[in-house]
This record gives C-alpha cells, structure tokens and sequence, in this order.
C-alpha cells in the first residue's frame, strides 16, 4: 500500500471516530428568516481581537465568526473545502498544494489572494508574533505562492494530521498581507483585522460587550441575523436568569443544576446542547519556578488532588475524571491506557519535603466565572500543606499574564478533538511563544515522530510512548472533562451541529442561526 493510500486511509478512521455520535439535521419547521440581533450570554470574558492570539475556548468560538481556515471539518469529521477550495497530497506526504477559492473578500473589500495566506503563516511562524498556532505550524519549511490562487506547504517532515491543522483558526487563520507589524501582540481601540468571515467586529470593549454585524459580501452567502452582540456576565444564575427573561437568547456554560430543570420541565421554552467533552481542564505549571522545575513538587500537586470529590462540588458530578487530554473512550486513550491517579495525602507531605517546599504561597491565576473550582482547588490543596493565593483576573489581563509567565499555576482548557497532534501539541511541545511553559526534547522528538508516521498501529504504539512520558514527567495534571452545556431560547433555529457540540464550527453556527419573531 502506497503512503498516500494509508495517509487517507488514516483520514477515513479518523473520521469515523469523530463522525459515529452525529446524526443528520432534522428540517426546520419554518423556513430561516433575516434580521434580529442575536444577544449571546459569555460566562468566560473575551479578550483581545487580535487574530493570532488565544485561539482556543471562547476566544476561538468569538473569532471563528470573523476569521476563517483554509480547509475545514464537516460533521462526520471529514476534511472539506472552505477558503481552499481544493487540495493535493504528495506521495511522501510532506506537500500540501491547496488552490484558493476566487472571488472571496476580505471585509475591507480586497480579494484574498495567494500573498494574503503566504503572509499570514509566515506571521504564525515567527516565534516573536506570539502566535497561539506557532507550536502546531512547527514542521511547515517553507510556504510560498506558486501563483495568485495557489499556495504550497512544504514540510520538513511528512504528516497526517497537516489538513486537520489547516481546518481551524487554531493554527492559521488568514487575514490580509501585512496587517500586522513584527511582534505585535495588541490592536489599539476599536481597530481591528479584517477577516473574511460572515461576520465583522464593530466594537470591542474589554469586559463589556463585544458587537459583530453581518458581513454582506461574506462569499458562502450573507449570515441571517444583522448582529450577535457576545455580553459577559460571569455569574452563572444570572446569566441563566437574563437567559429566562429574554435579555439575551443564548448563553453558554449553563450550570448542571439548570440544566436539570430545563430538562425535568421545571423551566420552560429553552433548549440544550450539551458537549460532554466540552470543558477540558488540566492544572498548568510554571516551569520557570525552581519548585516546579522539580518532579517532586509537582507530583506532590498531582497526589494533592481528590478529583472526584472536585467534580462532585464544584460541578454536582456533571464531570468525569480525566488522566490524559484526549477522548476518554478514543483509541488514543485505549492505547495510552495510563492508571489512575489517587489522592494520597501522605505521599504529597512526603514528597513536599523531597522538593524543598517551605510553606510559601503559590500563586494561582484564574478567571471570575470559575471561583468556586479555585476555591476548591485551594482548599485542597492546602490540606497537603500547600499555601495557594487565589487572584482573579479579567480575562485580557489573564491571557497576558499567561504569555509573559506571571503565575506559579493555572487551570488551562483544551479542545478535544480526533488526532493527538492537533489536541496535544500547543499544550506540551516546547513552547516559544510562552514563558515557563512545559519543554521536553523527548516528547517533542515523539510528537514528530507521531505526526510524520502514517501507519495507525505504529502510531498508537508511539502515542502510548508519548503519552507514558507526559504521565511520569508529571508535565500536568489532568483534572476533568467538564460536560459543558449552552442554551437557547426556543426562538433560536439551526445553531450548531446536529447533535452536541464541538467547538470547531462555530463561524458556520452563527452563519445559519436565525431567529423566529
């Protein structure tokens, strides 16, 4: 068998793997209608507009609206066309030729074009851009444009997971040639990237709201709603309340307890989507602290944690325990096939003594919306004998804290998805674009090694390598899979996918949302 014919063989396995829980969409009763403003309840803030930093969780939910993939996923998890409009694979699978769809505009009005895309990987490739896909982009050796409509990845080494990388923001979005100056992290006010998505950043304030309008030459065919207005109200009952009121028509990160109630009937005219891999969590060190630097201190953190007793009260069990940051029932996991961690408070004392601790606070970042999951983080770990400082940061001022190493720990999430190397890279190959972030040339040679090997029973083989390395390094500590939960005023039509949710799609989400009067 050609290594073409088993790069796409791969492609098929990994598309049914993501593909078996989904259905299709049932018609909607009535036919979409134009117009309304759609009022979206963010219990996580948003912060910075800039297109290349924090593309994940809700940034990337924000930004997918406005700025787009080359490639895409559909449902089913198959590879499709988006602002490519067809690709080529070479045989050794280290060249990706992909042909630009014509006629697609920027929201300034200018064609996207071959220099555009060329431009904006290269800017992800840069280290000091600080580019959230810099670590996925890793392996491209070079991009160029082979004419207007044509561009050309060459990758230093082969791999399968490449079209999945180009299918999300997370890794490259494209905007226009240009846009941004070398290393510059930040926009000024109100001033922001044009993208070529449905939908066009109007204004942006930092913890206020965040308004989008339609995009009326969007090339996929003009967004049905005029405007999403993203509003941020951390507390969870009121952002459930303003829910049942009507002063917002979605809202995400709905509590287990009301989502029983909607489902029990107790609560009225709204609706669910439920993701249950949706909020992965995992508590992130720095490695810059001498304490972290020793294996020790961390796996004293790691036997610290009672992980069941945290879900039960911070999420009223609606979590599972979590030992490895892909799907829990995947093959990946099967493979990895790590033991589960106890809560072993005598071995944490012991091993805090191995590690020199000597009672000093450690500083814990977080967001508002999830006090209670640092609270309880705090409380528990202090029954080890660790000193924990809670500060509650703006998400802005979070997101920078994270990029310049200001903190001793964290709770970081992900996104799940079907290919360790799209999930697992940006969170453990050594980082450039982070201070004190994890750094292992073992695991980044094996997560090569991973990417460039097309045969799928090797590749489970050299997962389980990668993935004993992390568990034993200590690199993190997973903690959770969060079974995270938006809803819906019944009003709200057609958004997301046809069953649950992925956070992987949600540009054509609100592409397709409509509202009934």
């Amino acid at each position: 068998m050609s290594l073409k014919t088993l790069f796409w063989s791969i492609l098929l396995v990994m598309s049914c793997i993501w593909g078996a829980a989904t259905e299709g969409r049932a018609a909607p009763k009535q036919q979409p209608k134009a117009g309304g403003t759609l009022i979206f309840g963010l219990g996580k803030g948003f912060a910075n507009p800039q297109p290349f930093i924090g593309t994940i969780s809700t940034f990337q939910f924000v930004k997918e609206a406005i700025y787009e993939p080359l490639l895409a996923e559909d449902h089913q998890g198959r590879i499709v066309p988006n602002l490519a409009e067809k690709y080529e694979v070479s045989a050794d699978g280290t060249a990706f030729t992909l042909r630009l769809r014509k006629g697609v505009k920027f929201h300034n009005g200018k064609e996207m074009k071959a220099d555009d895309v060329v431009w904006s990987a290269n800017h992800v490739r840069e280290p000091k851009n600080g580019a959230y896909g810099h670590s996925m982009i890793k392996d491209v050796k070079s991009v160029e444009k082979l004419d207007d409509y044509t561009v050309k990845f060459t990758l230093n080494i082969p791999s399968v997971a490449f079209l999945s990388l180009l299918s999300t923001i997370q890794m490259l979005p494209v905007v226009p040639a240009n846009s941004l100056q070398p290393g510059q992290i930040k926009l000024e006010p109100n001033t922001f990237i044009p993208g070529t998505g449905p939908f066009i950043f109007e204004q942006y304030q930092p913890g206020f709201d965040t308004t989008l309008k339609k995009f009326p030459d969007y090339w996929g065919g003009p967004a049905y709603v005029d405007k999403i207005v993203f509003r941020l109200i951390t507390d969870t009952a009121n952002r459930f309340n303003a829910l049942r009121t009507g002063d917002v028509q979605m809202a995400d990160r709905i509590s287990p307890l009301d989502v029983e109630r909607v489902k029990k009937g107790q609560v009225k005219g709204i609706k669910i989507l439920a993701d249950p891999l949706g909020g992965f969590k995992h508590m992130i060190f720095n490695y810059e602290n001498p304490l972290f630097q020793k294996k020790a201190m961390r796996q004293a953190m790691s036997y610290a944690m009672d992980k069941q007793r945290l879900i039960d009260e911070v999420f009223h069990g609606a979590a599972s325990p979590a030992e490895i940051m892909m799907d829990p029932q995947g093959i990946w996991a099967r493979a990895a096939n790590l033991p589960r961690q106890k809560r072993d408070l005598t071995k944490a004392k012991t091993l805090l003594k191995a590690a020199g601790y000597e009672g000093q606070d450690l500083v814990l970042i977080g967001h508002s919306n999830e006090a209670s999951l640092h609270e309880a983080l705090q409380r528990m770990l202090g029954e080890a004998g660790i000193k924990v400082k809670v500060e509650i940061l703006e998400a802005g001022v979070m997101n920078d804290r994270v990029i310049a190493g200001k903190y001793d720990f964290y709770i970081a999430g992900g996104t799940i998805t079907s290919d360790p190397n799209l999930t697992m890279t940006p969170e453990f190959y050594t980082n450039k674009t982070q201070k004190g972030r994890h750094g292992n040339p073992k695991v980044d040679q094996l997560f090569d090694k991973l990417g460039a090997e097309f045969d799928q029973k090797k590749r489970l083989k050299i997962f389980k390598d990668l993935a004993t390395t992390l568990h034993d390094d200590v690199a993190d500590v997973p903690l959770f899979y969060e079974t995270r939960c938006r809803a819906m005023l019944e009003k709200v039509n057609d958004f997301g996918p046809a069953k649950g949710y992925h956070e992987i799609g949600s540009g054509n989400y609100f592409k397709r949302v409509w509202l009934r009067q």
